[in-house]
Parts: C-alpha cells; sequence; structure tokens
C-alpha cells in the first residue's frame, strides 16, 4: 500500500500530514463542490481522487465536543477504506487539558476519545495531559482536582524528583488515563504509550512512570520536546533497548514534525533499530504545517533545496510577488506550478546584501526545485485565491490575496501534495547507495546521522558493555574531521554519556517545526 509512495519502504519512516477536521469534513463530502470539483477527489486517502497519499493523522480532539458528544459529520476519516489507508488516531489530549471540549468527566472523557480512535484509527494514542500545557495555567484546576478530589499526593512525587507540582500533575493523570485505557480497550487495539517531557530529567522521570504500560502497549508516540530533540530521543530509545522494550513494540510514532531534517533524522534511526535490534519496527511523524500556511497564512509551497547548505521548503503567499497595482493580475493567471518555478527562479536570482558586498543567495547551489502538485499543472493562483483591499486603505497597492471559504480547500491540497512529493525525494536521496547523493547534506545533520549510527552499533546492541577496543572498523559519511569518537579509558562504553557529551549537536534542530 506503501510501497507505491516510498518504493524503499523498509528503510524509510512513513511521513503523515495531520489532517484538519474542516477540510476533512468537506473533502469527504460528495455534495460538495467546487467549481465543479467533487469533494471527493480532494480525499487524499481515496483510490482515484486527485492524488494519492494512503496515511494520515487524525484527532479525537477535533470531533468531541463541550456536551460530551462526538461530531457525526461524515469526514474522509469516518469514510475511509481502512484497508487501503493508515490512519495514527490523536487523543485530543491538549484540548481536553485545557478545557476547551468542555469539563473534565473523569473516565467518560477518556473511554469517548478511546472509542472513536479504535472506530477510525489503525493506532490509538494514550490520552496524555501534555508538559506544553503547564505554561498556560490551565493546570491550576487539574492540580486542585488531583489532589483534593481524587486524592493523588502530588506534593510526595515532586519531593521525590523535583520537577514541580505542575509537571507530576500532568504526569500522574496521564499515568491513570493510559490505565484505564489499557484496560478498557477493545480486542485488538494497539495502544500507542505516549511520552512527554522537556529536559532530560523529565523525559526520564516520565520513562520510568511509564515504562510498565509500554510493556502491555504495541508502541509509543514522543512529544514534548523529545518529538524536536534527538538527544532526548535517543536516551529514551537506549532506556528502552536496555529495559528489553525496543525489541517489542510495534511502532513509534512523533507527534508534531515533519521537517525534511526529522524525516531524514528518523528515517536513519528506524534503519538502525530494524538492523540490530527490531526487524518489525515502523517509525510515522506529522505535521500540520501545509494546512496551517493555507488556512491561517494564506501561503502556498513554493520551492525547496536539498544540498550541502540547507534543506527548507518555503512557503510565499501569491500576493508577496506582486510588483504592481496590475502587475497581480498577469501573475494570478499563472497555473500554480508555473508560479512555483518561477518562485524558485527568483529565489535563484536574488540577491543578498550584507557588510561583505552583495552576492547572489543561491551562489554555487543548485537551483531551487519548484513545488509542484497535480492541481498546479492546471488551477492557477486566481483559482485558489482572490484579491482583497484592505479595508479603509486608500492606496491601491496595498492588497492581500487570500482563499475564499472554498479555495482554501485547494491551497490545502497543493500545499499537501507539494509537500509529500518533497519530502519522499529527500528520503530517496537520503538514504540513496551513491555515497555523494546522499552526502550532499547540510554537515550538521550528516553528523547527527554518524552519532545514531555509532549509538545504535550492533556489536553494542546489547547493552553496551563491550569495551571500545573491540569495535570493529566502521565507515561513517558524517565530514571526517568532525567524527567524533569515545574518549580512551571510558571503558565500558556509555551510550548515555555519549549522547550527553554531543548534546549540542543532536539538539541543533530543537526549535524547528514544520
Amino acid at each position: 500500500m506503501l510501497d507505491r509512495l516510498f518504493p524503499h519502504q523498509q528503510n524509510v519512516a512513513r511521513y503523515l500530514p495531520a489532517i484538519s477536521h474542516g477540510y476533512a469534513k468537506v473533502a469527504a463530502d460528495p455534495r460538495w463542490s467546487c467549481e465543479g470539483l467533487p469533494g471527493t477527489m480532494l480525499d487524499y486517502l481515496r483510490a482515484g481522487g486527485i492524488f494519492r497519499y494512503p496515511a494520515t493523522l487524525a484527532s479525537a480532539g477535533q470531533v468531541m465536543t463541550e456536551s460530551g458528544g462526538l461530531s457525526s459529520a461524515s469526514t474522509m476519516i469516518t469514510e475511509r477504506d481502512p484497508r487501503s489507508s493508515f490512519v495514527v488516531a490523536d487523543s485530543g489530549g491538549f484540548q481536553i487539558q485545557q478545557g476547551t471540549l468542555g469539563p473534565w468527566r473523569y473516565q467518560q472523557t477518556v473511554l469517548q476519545s478511546l472509542r472513536w480512535q479504535e472506530a477510525h484509527g489503525d493506532y490509538v494514542m494514550a490520552l496524555d495531559f501534555p508538559t506544553g500545557g503547564i505554561n498556560t495555567g490551565e493546570m491550576d484546576k487539574h492540580i486542585h482536582r488531583l489532589t483534593h478530589v481524587d486524592g493523588e499526593d502530588l506534593a510526595a512525587m515532586n519531593a521525590a524528583n523535583g520537577l514541580g507540582i505542575a509537571f507530576n500533575a500532568c504526569m500522574r493523570q496521564t499515568q491513570i488515563n493510559t490505565e484505564i485505557m489499557l484496560q478498557h480497550r477493545q480486542p485488538g487495539t494497539r495502544l500507542l504509550v505516549v511520552l512527554q517531557g522537556t529536559s532530560e530529567p523529565e523525559s526520564r522521570v516520565w520513562y520510568e512512570a511509564h515504562k510498565g504500560y509500554i510493556a502491555d502497549a504495541e508502541g509509543i508516540a514522543f512529544a514534548g520536546t523529545s518529538n524536536t530533540s534527538v538527544r532526548l530521543m535517543l536516551h529514551r530509545l537506549i532506556d528502552m533497548r536496555d529495559d528489553g522494550l525496543l525489541a517489542k513494540i510495534k511502532h513509534i510514532h512523533v507527534l508534531g514534525t515533519g521537517t525534511f531534517e526529522s524525516g531524514c533524522v528518523l528515517t536513519t534511526i528506524q534503519r538502525c533499530i530494524r538492523a540490530s535490534i527490531n526487524p518489525e519496527l515502523q517509525i510515522t511523524f506529522d505535521t500540520a504545517t501545509p494546512f496551517q500556511e493555507a488556512n491561517e497564512r494564506y501561503r502556498l509551497g513554493a520551492f525547496y533545496c536539498i544540498d550541502n547548505v540547507s534543506i527548507p521548503f518555503e512557503y510565499v503567499r501569491p500576493s508577496g510577488a506582486a510588483k504592481s497595482e496590475y502587475g497581480h493580475h498577469n501573475e494570478l493567471s499563472f497555473p500554480i506550478n508555473d508560479w512555483c518555478h518561477a518562485q524558485a527562479e527568483d529565489e535563484r536570482n536574488r540577491v543578498v546584501f550584507d557588510k561583505l558586498g552583495s552576492y547572489q543567495a543561491m551562489q554555487g547551489r543548485p537551483t531551487a526545485y519548484a513545488a509542484i502538485s497535480v492541481i498546479g499543472k492546471t488551477l492557477a493562483l486566481n483559482d485558489v485565491a482572490v484579491v482583497r483591499r484592505e479595508k479603509d486603505d486608500p492606496d491601491p497597492l496595498n492588497f492581500v490575496i487570500k482563499p475564499t471559504g472554498n479555495t482554501a480547500l485547494l491551497m490545502c491540497v497543493h500545499n499537501v501534495d507539494a509537500y509529500t512529493r518533497a519530502m519522499e525525494q529527500v528520503l530517496d536521496r537520503w538514504t540513496k547507495k551513491d555515497r555523494e547523493v546522499r552526502n550532499n547534506f547540510p554537515p550538521q545533520l550528516l553528523l547527527i546521522r554518524t552519532l545514531i549510527e555509532m549509538v545504535f552499533a550492533p556489536n553494542h546492541a546489547i547493552g553496551l558493555t563491550d569495551e571500545l577496543a573491540e569495535l570493529p572498523d566502521m565507515h561513517f559519511d558524517g565530514p571526517l574531521a568532525e567524527v567524533p569518537s569515545p574518549r580512551k579509558g571510558t571503558i565500558p562504553y556509555n551510550a548515555h554519556a555519549f549522547i550527553e557529551e554531543h548534546k549540542a549537536r543532536l539538539d541543533c534542530y530543537v526549535k524547528q517545526r514544520a
């Protein structure tokens, strides 16, 4: 099923766009049309649509209501064929924690999320209370409830780990929810235990509190800072390996990170684990950015780069390139793909001015690739966006180009199609046998690949107790001048110490999101 998208599926992690409920609802409704286009044609999980991508992430938080019920709307998720599509279901824990889905109803809320996920997902996710919600202040009411109503001793937990009352409240509530879901899940339900944490102490304590659940589940999901911190992720994977859990689980999902860099990193992790520990493990990851760029920022995927300087995917507003009051009209008549090619060419010719003078931004680099899509072959910019004058602004040059309620769906379709095509190309190059091709990536990313391969070196797969002198000759792809090596005298080899030693290198993409 997914081999058509990634022919080298044995080595590459799946990439899942995160569907937005509004788009999902309209895209699956056969009564809806946009300029005569049937709504089902926008459903990329369905064979025969505009383009085919058979995997996605869908959140229960998009369908749960404040009254405690579930939306009954037909969507591309509810109408999918489970035999030819793959869905990781998210619990909606953040929305529930924040109270946007109504009051906390204890087990009823947990089971409500579980039942929807079971009905529509191939994997379901434990209902976590993310540590990211601590700073919003919404945890205060849950701390009060856990302490004064449920009788949880959060003070004792905090005294033991020193990580704060709010952190321990998030962790304890997630434990309770996970226990309920493991106890009440239907036969055949495959559950992912969620691992949170914004620092190594938090991540380690959270894992220790949940590793018993992982033993009873089918996989895990990385959230919090772990989804972008390669360092934290490696720490937990090494813990799971040494605890015998990594060889048992079937699936790892990484929430909310879909950059090219994360795709490369997770692909390397998957290949290493499959080679020496668990040949059946599948890693997936998701991003909502293609939808957010269309719906919130009115931007289309325009171009991307793959070289040894950077691997960005750039979104551009159609109005961003207009030069005059009348010039934008001609440009808006361009087919989207032609416009993307023009944006890529503009990037190649873009001149940068700094204290050293002026030079082309892409000097010495290959030309950027246009972010093309199926609908971009025929649809023009003015099919997906319209000119809107800024209200009460007499200047005729001050206009914005935004999608309408319907055409925003088409912007989403272009962005998802273009981004998945680009991700496939990036990962294909990242795993090429040709060294020149697979090493044409930024040095810091190649170095991360080297570090991951060293951490999971096969002769250290059983607990990292072999002496360094027993290491076989290993040929890594990273920049040779920077390839690190464990220092003499650190015997037996300690994976956690090695990971912390290279903290800065492994965390160089922590703040990046897509």
